[in-house]
This record gives C-alpha cells, sequence and structure tokens, in this order.
C-alpha cells in the first residue's frame, strides 16, 4: 500500500473508547429505524430513550443524543444521495 500512495502511511488513529460506544449505540439504535415507502426516516427519541433504558451513555446525556443524530444525518445524506 506504502508503494501504491507513494508516500508513508499515516499511523493508527487512537482508539477512542466513547466513539467506539457512540458508534455501537448508533447501529443498534438504527434497528429501530421506520421506513415509509421505501424511505428511510429520521431517528427519534424514543429509539434513544429505549437504548438509554438498557445501557449508560460514555459521556455527557446530551453530547451523546447529538452524536447519535448528528450519526443519523450523516445516514440519511447517504441515502439520498443513493437515490438522486
Amino acid at each position: 500500500m506504502r508503494e501504491k500512495l507513494g508516500r508513508k502511511l499515516d499511523d493508527a488513529p487512537e482508539f477512542s473508547y466513547t466513539a467506539h460506544i457512540i458508534l455501537n449505540a448508533f447501529n443498534v439504535i438504527s434497528r429501530s429505524r421506520a421506513y415509509e415507502q421505501g424511505v428511510a426516516l429520521p431517528l427519534d427519541g424514543r429509539s434513544i430513550s429505549a437504548y438509554l433504558e438498557l445501557y449508560e451513555t460514555p459521556c455527557e446525556l446530551h453530547v451523546f443524543v447529538e452524536c447519535v443524530f448528528a450519526l443519523d444525518n450523516l445516514f440519511l445524506d447517504g441515502v439520498r444521495k443513493k437515490s438522486a
């Protein structure tokens, strides 16, 4: 890979426990996503609330919720680009 890029490979990013938990939480929460006529709908607060009944947050609650919604927005943007 190094030869293909023609430069030294970047160092691996530092592992973040918080980011890991938030990404896994998004994957679990997004399993409850609703679809209407084949179109993915945004996640709602109830899905996050249901997750929080079972699991603890690795950070402050408002940060966790904002991260999940930001990941959901990225997912929905990707879906829209694919369908356009």
